[in-house]
């Protein structure tokens, strides 16, 4: 009987009986209909019982979950319901939502004829990696009656690792491959040059640069024949992410550490798709994950698996130990793309040296996060003394911000300024602006 409960029409009816028994003491001939109402009641809620009882375990139901949620993405579930009663019913399905999302307000309905079957997907949004758990996926069936609930309980204890965004993967890797990426509309397009890497001989077709023609091979062929050119390939890039303090400002739910994981699994997938070497090193106050740059098919999933276990101790980031450990263990000459932030002139200037070291033996990429919040408030319009002040303190975070761009460009570092919900795209762009160049 714990699985029984009363619906909501019952206590109407039960009520509505109870007002007739206590109107008799008013009007006395209401009490026979006030105990026969309450009599009727009565029958239909054991009948209502022995209908939903009578049956067995006559509504399965299921929930359908991926093994791995992608996290700062909507991730899809799916709840089936199938009604094995000969009558029509009523489901309501509640699932039991992990913990970490503090949501309590999903309930899902279904109207079931007999032998029917039916779907309904709810999604998902987290914002952290780790291990999530769902509890039960809990069914309440009510027959054509609908004065009793009948609970099903199903899917217990099933978890789900929430991994860096995977979501999107396919998506930057069609772009990349056709040189371009898109986000919030603006369109970045860029062709190709000749590099220095040959590739075949091959017949002049109109079109062709002609600087391009090769002269001996043209008189033995007896027609133009044109030096065909491909991008460098195999050349190293390093995805580096700082773990430190700077790196656990919030946005739409998310840390900027979390962003960062999430653009260098998309930008380790483009950069494998256009045949480099992908590779991946964290810092944070002590060195931390360190996977040497490489093009093997399962490369992709060591840096997956690695960034999915990523931790911060909310401490500063030590340059001066990522400079040495770069040194140390990064003997070619790579692009580093390092993901860190800095929100004051002179923070950026203590880890400036460091930088210098690193730009001497690499090409560095320098990524800072603008503070949207912050430019929210500037733009808004000020409405009294306070709000100025406001608005005054913000545009000066900005101006600071802008500098510390500037004296890195000054100190020949690439620097992208860019906000966290247009990493991914803008990471890529640059990554792909920096191999047309021929800069890496």
């Amino acid at each position: 009987m714990r699985n029984l409960y009363l619906h909501r029409r019952f206590f109407i009816l039960l009520l509505t009986g109870i007002f007739f028994v206590i109107l008799a003491f008013i009007f006395p001939g209401l009490y026979v209909w006030g105990v026969w109402f309450l009599w009727v009641v009565g029958i239909l809620t054991v009948t209502d019982i022995g209908m939903l009882y009578a049956f067995g375990k006559a509504v399965a139901g299921e929930r359908t979950v991926n093994d791995k949620f992608s996290n700062g993405e909507e991730n899809p579930i799916t709840v089936g319901v199938i009604n094995y009663y000969p009558f029509r019913v009523k489901v309501r399905g509640v699932d039991e939502i992990p913990v970490e999302f503090q949501k309590r307000d999903l309930q899902l309905h279904f109207r079931l004829v007999p032998g029917e079957k039916k779907t309904q997907v709810y999604f998902l949004r987290p914002v952290r990696r780790g291990e999530y758990t769902f509890g039960q996926l809990r069914l309440f069936v009510s027959s054509p009656l609908s004065l009793v609930e009948r609970r099903y309980s199903f899917e217990g204890g099933q978890k789900v690792a929430v991994y860096p965004s995977f979501v999107h993967l396919r998506k930057y890797e069609l772009l990349a491959l056709v040189g371009r990426q898109t986000g919030g509309g603006i369109p970045r397009v860029r062709v190709a040059g000749i590099s220095t890497s040959f590739d075949q001989i091959k017949p002049y077709v109109q079109g062709d640069d002609p600087r391009a023609v090769n002269w001996k091979a043209t008189a033995k062929a007896n027609q133009l024949m044109v030096n065909a050119y491909v991008e460098e390939r195999a050349q190293q890039v390093y995805c580096l992410i700082d773990k430190g303090r700077a790196m656990q400002a919030p946005f739409q739910g998310m840390t900027t550490l979390d962003y960062a994981i999430n653009a260098a699994l998309a930008l380790a997938h483009v950069i494998l798709k256009k045949g480099d070497k992908a590779g991946l090193l964290t810092f944070g106050n002590k060195p931390g994950t360190l996977i040497h740059a490489d093009a093997r098919r399962l490369q992709l999933n060591r840096i997956c698996e690695a960034l999915y276990s990523q931790q911060t101790h909310f401490l500063e980031s030590d340059f001066e130990q990522l400079s040495a450990t770069v040194s140390r263990q990064i003997h070619t000459r790579s692009l580093l793309i390092l993901f860190t932030n800095f929100d004051t002139v002179s923070a950026m200037k203590r880890r400036l040296p460091a930088l210098r070291r690193l730009v001497r033996s690499h090409l560095v990429l320098l990524i800072l996060f603008e503070d949207t919040d912050i430019k929210h408030v500037v733009r808004e319009k000020a409405r009294n003394t306070k709000e100025v002040y406001f608005k005054v303190l913000a545009g000066s975070f900005i101006s600071e911000k802008r500098r510390i761009v500037q004296e890195l460009r000054n100190a020949g570092i690439y620097t992208l300024l860019t906000e966290p919900g247009r990493l991914t795209v803008d990471v890529i762009n640059s990554y792909l602006e920096l191999k047309e160049r021929g800069g890496i």
